[in-house]
């Protein structure tokens, strides 16, 4: 993202139709919920497996939109009046609004608590409760490599003599930089990264960049370029999008080890009109039956671990938390990502100088 949404719906956003958003009048109707998420397929996904359950089950209706990136937010929140109730909130972004006390505080006591009680601890917060786990992969052209013989980590991604072929990487002032891997492919175990020391992350990127032809900002250009074979190895792509165009017939495959998991967030907007309602979504959307349902269109990892009692074998071992891909996984820290030097930036606007910088030498 973890800390990877909207590269998945930037892509998704690319080829299907967004949804409209609704007018701060329209959202006061005490029997309706207005939920914003990316868009595209994604979005078609959890309108099937939970927008139109839940208004089946609750009889409250769910007003869409799309694209809720920080920009929006921070409009939208400084009118007092939010237009959304409920946001699929990027990691990052959730830390800084919950921080910054600009969503509201979830009651626990007025819904089912219970439904909680198989999430990972750390995804059930005051502000916020985790949607579903994506991961960030080493992907590779079958016409090239294959498994037996494909990079299996970020030590061998960054050995250019040993697997040779150009490589598309996404840029490091994109949604998510390549810092983790880099620090990992430079022999820094996953569970000491941070913080993460940008130096030598940077050194670490000028060894392999002569052999990036692309550093991707947009989704659509990594898969683009990897499926066409004119990049062989693709880092830090979204294994969703990947194992899609794999069941499509592309030629793509990816690998699990060391793959960068993170999550998004369900989080309520302060001054929202319909708390009560987006409290009930809330829970409906983190219940082993809904989040299932979701795996069962879209390859995102349910958070909730009895979801996976309800997914078909198969299906479920194509999914990051599906407990023998998890083990092979690290979790990007998006709340390091988000914290600020005595000087008032953040560390993602510090590395983005950075990288402004070093891209240019």
């Amino acid at each position: 993202m973890h800390y990877l949404k909207r590269a998945v719906a930037a892509f998704c956003m690319a080829i299907a139709a967004g949804q409209v958003t609704v007018s701060p009048a329209s959202a006061q109707d005490k029997d309706q919920v207005v939920i914003a998420s990316w868009g595209g397929t994604f979005q078609d996904a959890l309108r099937e497996a939970i927008f139109k359950p839940f208004e089946k089950a609750t009889g409250i209706k769910v007003i869409e939109a799309t694209g809720p990136t920080m920009p929006k937010l921070r409009a939208m929140l400084n009118t007092g009046s939010p237009e959304w109730d409920v946001v699929d909130m990027e990691p990052g972004d959730y830390q800084v609004l919950s921080s910054a006390g600009m969503l509201q505080q979830i009651d626990y006591t007025a819904i089912d608590r219970s439904v909680f009680a198989d999430f990972p601890q750390d995804a059930v917060q005051p502000f916020g409760v985790g949607t579903e786990v994506y991961a960030q992969v080493i992907a590779f052209n079958t016409r090239k490599y294959t498994q037996a013989n494909a990079p299996k980590n970020w030590t061998d991604f960054w050995d250019i003599k040993k697997f040779p072929g150009p490589r598309v990487v996404p840029a490091g002032n994109g949604i998510v930089p390549p810092i983790e891997v880099a620090l990992i492919a430079d022999g820094v175990p996953p569970e000491k990264l941070y913080p993460l020391d940008f130096k030598r992350a940077y050194a670490a990127l000028s060894r392999i960049k002569p052999s990036v032809i692309k550093w991707t900002t947009g989704s659509a250009e990594i898969y683009e370029a990897l499926i066409s074979g004119e990049a062989v190895l693709a880092g830090g792509v979204t294994h969703v999008r990947v194992q899609l165009a794999k069941e499509q017939g592309a030629p793509v495959d990816y690998v699990w080890d060391q793959a960068m998991t993170g999550h998004s967030w369900w989080a309520i907007l302060k001054g929202s009109k319909n708390v009560n309602n987006a409290q009930k979504f809330i829970e409906f959307a983190s219940r082993p039956e809904s989040q299932a349902a979701l795996a069962k269109l879209v390859t995102i990892g349910p958070l909730n671990r009895k979801a996976l009692d309800l997914i078909p074998a198969e299906r479920a071992k194509l999914l990051p938390t599906y407990p023998e891909n998890l083990a092979k996984t690290f979790e990007k820290n998006a709340a390091w990502w988000a914290q600020k030097d005595a000087s008032g930036k953040s560390n993602l606007e510090i590395n983005n100088a950075l990288w402004n910088t070093w891209i240019l030498q």
